[in-house]
């Protein structure tokens, strides 16, 4: 039998996390245990997974229930936990579509069978948007952001992430290698150091279809902007210095993604990731000509805009 795990890391979280569980419980294919590990709360969030927990056996704790490890730590200590098959991402105040384990399985087992099972696959697909209030704000997550669902390249993932951790499935053979070589302090996100191993060892594929309800509100880590593309797009221009570091990023966070595989990157990642960092030392022209020439472009004309006037 197939195993199939979904991760749910949680943190004070219990306005919301209701409505996820219960999407969780209701999903179609019932072939699935949910990993769960509260962050440290200090609401009812931990009494809210002991109660699905006591409902429902294919709800478990993690081993490191309670501890504080972060965002990223939290979901690496859930991935090197299990064993299972294929895993998908959980955040604590979105709500899954019922059929969203079937469609992203289907998926992924789809891909598999066009590249095997040793090969790291990862399978992601978008969103719709709703508010605090689970009011529907918009239908796309990629058409809200300006992402492109063909950009599934290293290259293009290198300087621009557009796999939200939410919405993916990952095989055993990712889950192995990222919980090798991930180390949480290290990362900005895990969700691209997850995009990055999968491109650079393996295969992406996006399935277009909003298979997550993605909650916008103040406390989102990171989520989607609440500006439209061209406001975005108007006001990087005129804030030259975030801007600046926006790509300043992406180069860190390419050096991380190096320093944490050094030499088990395959040959040809390897040559993408260190082109692409050797590029930060040159002069404006031949840097901005240089990457375009790698495929290091982003998604959308108003980033790509932002990458030729400020990288």
């Amino acid at each position: 039998m197939v195993k199939t795990s979904v991760l749910l890391t949680a943190y004070n979280g219990s306005i919301h996390l209701p409505v996820l569980l219960e999407s969780l419980a209701a999903q179609t294919d019932r072939d699935f245990t949910v990993l769960m590990q509260d962050d440290g709360s200090s609401d009812e969030t931990p009494s809210l997974l002991n109660g699905i927990a006591e409902r429902d056996n294919r709800f478990v704790f993690g081993s490191e229930q309670g501890q504080h490890l972060g965002a990223a730590g939290n979901f690496l200590s859930l991935l090197r936990q299990s064993d299972a098959d294929y895993v998908l991402l959980c955040d604590q105040d979105d709500f899954w579509e019922p059929d969203k384990i079937a469609a992203l399985k289907q998926a992924i087992l789809e891909l598999e069978a066009q590249h095997g099972t040793d090969t790291p696959l990862l399978v992601h697909s978008d969103c719709s948007l709703v508010n605090e209030s689970g009011e529907a704000i918009g239908d796309s997550f990629f058409r809200h952001q300006g992402w492109d669902p063909s950009a599934v390249t290293l290259p293009q993932l290198l300087v621009q992430n557009n796999v939200t951790g939410c919405t993916l499935i990952m095989n055993a053979a990712l889950r192995k290698l990222v919980s090798a070589h991930a180390v949480a302090k290290d990362l900005f996100m895990h969700d691209w150091f997850i995009a990055l191993t999968a491109a650079a060892f393996g295969r992406i594929a996006f399935l277009n279809r909003p298979l997550t309800r993605y909650r916008q509100h103040g406390d989102n880590a990171i989520g989607a902007s609440t500006q439209s593309l061209l406001s975005r797009g108007l006001s990087a221009l005129r804030n030259r210095q975030d801007a600046k570091r926006r790509i300043l990023l992406t180069y860190t966070h390419t050096a991380v993604f190096r320093k944490l595989y050094g030499e088990d990157l395959p040959a040809e990642a390897r040559k993408v990731v260190d082109g692409y960092l050797a590029t930060r030392h040159m002069r404006k022209i031949p840097r901005v000509l240089a990457v375009r020439r790698m495929g290091c472009v982003m998604q959308s004309p108003v980033t790509r805009l932002g990458q030729l006037l400020f990288g």
